[in-house]
């Protein structure tokens, strides 16, 4: 590569070059700053992301390619990317409140949430296994330590312990499964191994042992164990980031790799998902009626939504002219419900304890009316009640696995639906029709207007959801299909 072509990739990826640039420089800053001016890091990390929203923006329309064909930038990558950084700020903001009072090492924080982000932006543009693979262990490094980031918390301790070992391991099969790929066909690049693809035992065994390494990422049934335990232990600002940012990561080079390199005999991949999306949507909604932890409640509950995201897969598997729009605009619907709800928990937390039995939030309706409403909306919207957006979204999933012919997986789906409707339900009855149990501490208005703002767009994105469905149509037909199905 000579350098004109390096410059050139390089500007290609500036909106994640801008966070990286960023989050060096907290870093190397801190060290130079004094504590009572750490507030400058804090504005330093929105000004990178609000810089790198705009670049990414621009992309919306363009299709390229950046280091000789091993990303691809396009409007899927674009939308994607949105989610992230939408994710990212927000956790950015909750974390100033939540934080201060728990960790000297902030900024830090702030650091690996900007470095996490531009990994997960490299991610979904790969389209070259080596260049996937790397980013896709920056981003799970900087989440390993962001769940374990409270030292002084044994259950956050315990949670970065547990994901680095358990995540060691899904890395370890996604390499294998590379491995296998690159025996079978000779090439890391997606474009090559499609042009010398010979349906072979190692390509099978490859292709497998990678979809699985996604699968974990998800949190989707059977590889799903590690969810509950790591939710709870880490941060609440971390818990909503990894279970919105990284779930959207890990669905985006998955549909990359099913859509754009997969060429599996369909019937067996479209039964494989289907199977997956039962379990998980089964598994997530029954085991969070009885959760006593709110958080591992929301644990079980971001399992089930995997699920129904998967509808959406198991629906372009079977018919391709669907689209995989209603995935898109899903894990978009999920990003503002659910960072909402761990918004709210963040907010509620005091110094010593975290908000996370539901006796926390009991009579909360009389000391903070609002933050109640905004409570019973998110839990509204994960239930998929009008006229949130949380219903769009899964009456687009639905609907698509109708018109697919799958009408049995979207009667699945609306039924364990229907079951979330009770644990979701039991949140507003601790928190409307208890009496109180908990004092409330004084008001953190960094939260509650990032509260209000979630809270505001699941209400109007809901009963005006064209404005965000069409950006998910034209990311979606951006992802160029190279299967046989």
């Amino acid at each position: 590569m000579n350098l004109s072509a390096l410059l050139e990739s390089t500007v290609s990826i500036s909106s994640e070059v801008v966070l990286v640039l960023f989050g060096l420089g907290i870093l190397i800053g801190s060290t130079f700053v004094k504590d009572e001016d750490s507030d400058y890091f804090f504005y330093f990390s929105i000004v990178a992301i609000i810089i790198s929203f705009f670049v990414n923006f621009s992309r919306f329309g363009t299709e390229t390619s950046a280091f000789f064909g091993a990303l691809k930038i396009d409007t899927f990558s674009a939308y994607f990317n949105s989610i992230f950084l939408i994710t990212a700020v927000t956790t950015i903001i909750i974390s100033k409140d939540y934080l201060k009072s728990k960790t000297d090492y902030i900024n830090e924080f702030y650091a690996l949430i900007l470095l996490c982000t531009s990994s997960m932006m490299i991610l979904s543009s790969s389209i070259e296994f080596m260049t996937l693979f790397v980013a896709f262990e920056i981003m799970s490094i900087a989440v390993y330590i962001l769940s374990g980031f409270i030292k002084n918390s044994v259950r956050s301790l315990e949670s970065g312990m547990k994901y680095l070992v358990l995540g060691g391991f899904s890395s370890a099969v996604l390499l294998y499964g590379i491995a296998l790929i690159y025996g079978a066909s000779g090439s890391l690049f997606f474009t090559d191994i499609i042009n010398n693809f010979t349906l072979t035992p190692m390509y099978i065994a490859g292709i497998s042992l990678i979809i699985a390494g996604f699968i974990f990422k998800i949190g989707a049934a059977p590889l799903h164990q590690w969810v509950p335990d790591i939710y709870q232990g880490a941060p609440l600002p971390v818990t909503g980031y990894m279970s919105v940012a990284v779930k959207a990561a890990a669905f985006a080079i998955l549909l990359r790799v099913l859509f754009e390199m997969s060429v599996f005999d369909s019937n067996y991949m479209l039964y494989a998902i289907q199977i997956v999306a039962v379990l998980t949507m089964i598994v997530g909604n029954i085991t969070a009626i009885y959760q006593t932890s709110i958080k591992r409640m929301l644990a079980y509950s971001s399992i089930a939504h995997a699920g129904y995201a998967l509808i959406g897969v198991a629906a372009n598997i079977a018919d391709s002219s669907i689209g995989t729009q209603s995935v898109l605009y899903y894990l978009l619907a999920y990003s503002f419900m659910n960072l909402g709800a761990f918004g709210i928990l963040s907010y509620l937390s005091l110094k010593d304890r975290d908000c996370d039995l539901f006796d926390h939030i009991a009579g909360l309706w009389n000391n903070k009316p609002v933050t109640s409403i905004a409570l019973g909306i998110f839990m509204f919207s994960l239930a998929g009640i009008p006229p949130t957006i949380g219903f769009f979204s899964k009456y687009r999933v639905f609907i698509d696995a109708v018109n697919a012919n799958l009408t049995p997986l979207a009667v699945i789906g609306i039924i364990t639906s229907v079951i979330s409707a009770f644990y979701y339900l039991r949140v507003l009855v601790f928190a409307f029709m208890k009496p109180d149990t908990f004092a409330f501490e004084s008001k953190k208005m960094l939260t509650i207007s990032a509260i209000v703002v979630l809270a505001v767009a699941t209400v109007i994105l809901g009963i005006i959801p064209f404005v965000t469905w069409d950006y998910a149509v034209d990311a979606s037909s951006s992802l160029f299909s190279y299967n046989f199905f």
